[in-house]
């Protein structure tokens, strides 16, 4: 991956930056936050605030002109972005390798367990490995989603069927929200700003 060039300087303060976003308290017997030196911090997250706010002061002391302090903070953004995009790339890959993986070895099995069955053996025995057959814990099987449906609810079991709240459709409303709809309680238009980076 090719990253953006960084002055040493800069590349430190952002690696305290990412250290100080991910930064546990260690915790005392009854599980208060204490300092390195054991005090009780009352309020951790006030305590991890200062510590963001002492961060951007060092980067004020270090660049004085906005720009340039801006110029640093995007590249270091470009960096991250890269990482994230490299970090997606590879989970998608493991992803997918992941899921074949998976696959092959439940075929296999599917396929041990049967040869097992043909030849009336429930236990193999080997140097490297070793398999046997047990019977799992019974579960249900829906043959006929619909069919077990109509008849739970015909039946008044609605304790054997699980209901979920419906979602909103944003893109039609959206819509009507835009084209002046009055009367709509709950929603309403917003516009959030985004930074484009070059």
């Amino acid at each position: 991956m090719k990253l953006y060039e960084l002055s040493d300087t800069f590349r430190d303060l952002f690696d305290r930056y990412e250290a100080i976003s991910t930064y546990e308290f260690d915790t005392d017997e009854q599980g208060r936050a204490i300092d390195d030196e054991g005090n009780v911090i009352p309020d951790a997250d006030a305590a991890r605030a200062e510590m963001v706010q002492a961060w951007f002061d060092t980067l004020e002391g270090i660049e004085e002109e906005f720009g340039d302090k801006a110029e640093n903070i995007l590249v270091f953004i470009k960096n991250l972005t890269a990482e994230v995009e490299e970090m997606k790339s590879e989970k998608s890959k493991l992803t997918a390798r992941i899921s074949v993986k998976e696959k092959q070895a439940e075929r296999l099995k599917d396929y041990v367990v049967k040869c097992m069955d043909d030849i009336g053996v429930k236990k193999i025995d080997g140097i490297r490995a070793a398999c046997s057959l047990r019977n799992n814990a019974e579960s249900v099987e829906v043959i006929n989603d619909i069919e077990f449906i109509n008849w739970a609810q015909a039946n008044d079991r609605d304790d054997l069927l699980k209901y979920e709240l419906p979602t909103i459709k944003k893109t039609p409303l959206k819509k009507e929200l835009q084209q002046g709809a009055k009367g709509i309680p709950g929603v309403r238009l917003t516009r959030t700003r985004s930074l484009i980076i070059k």
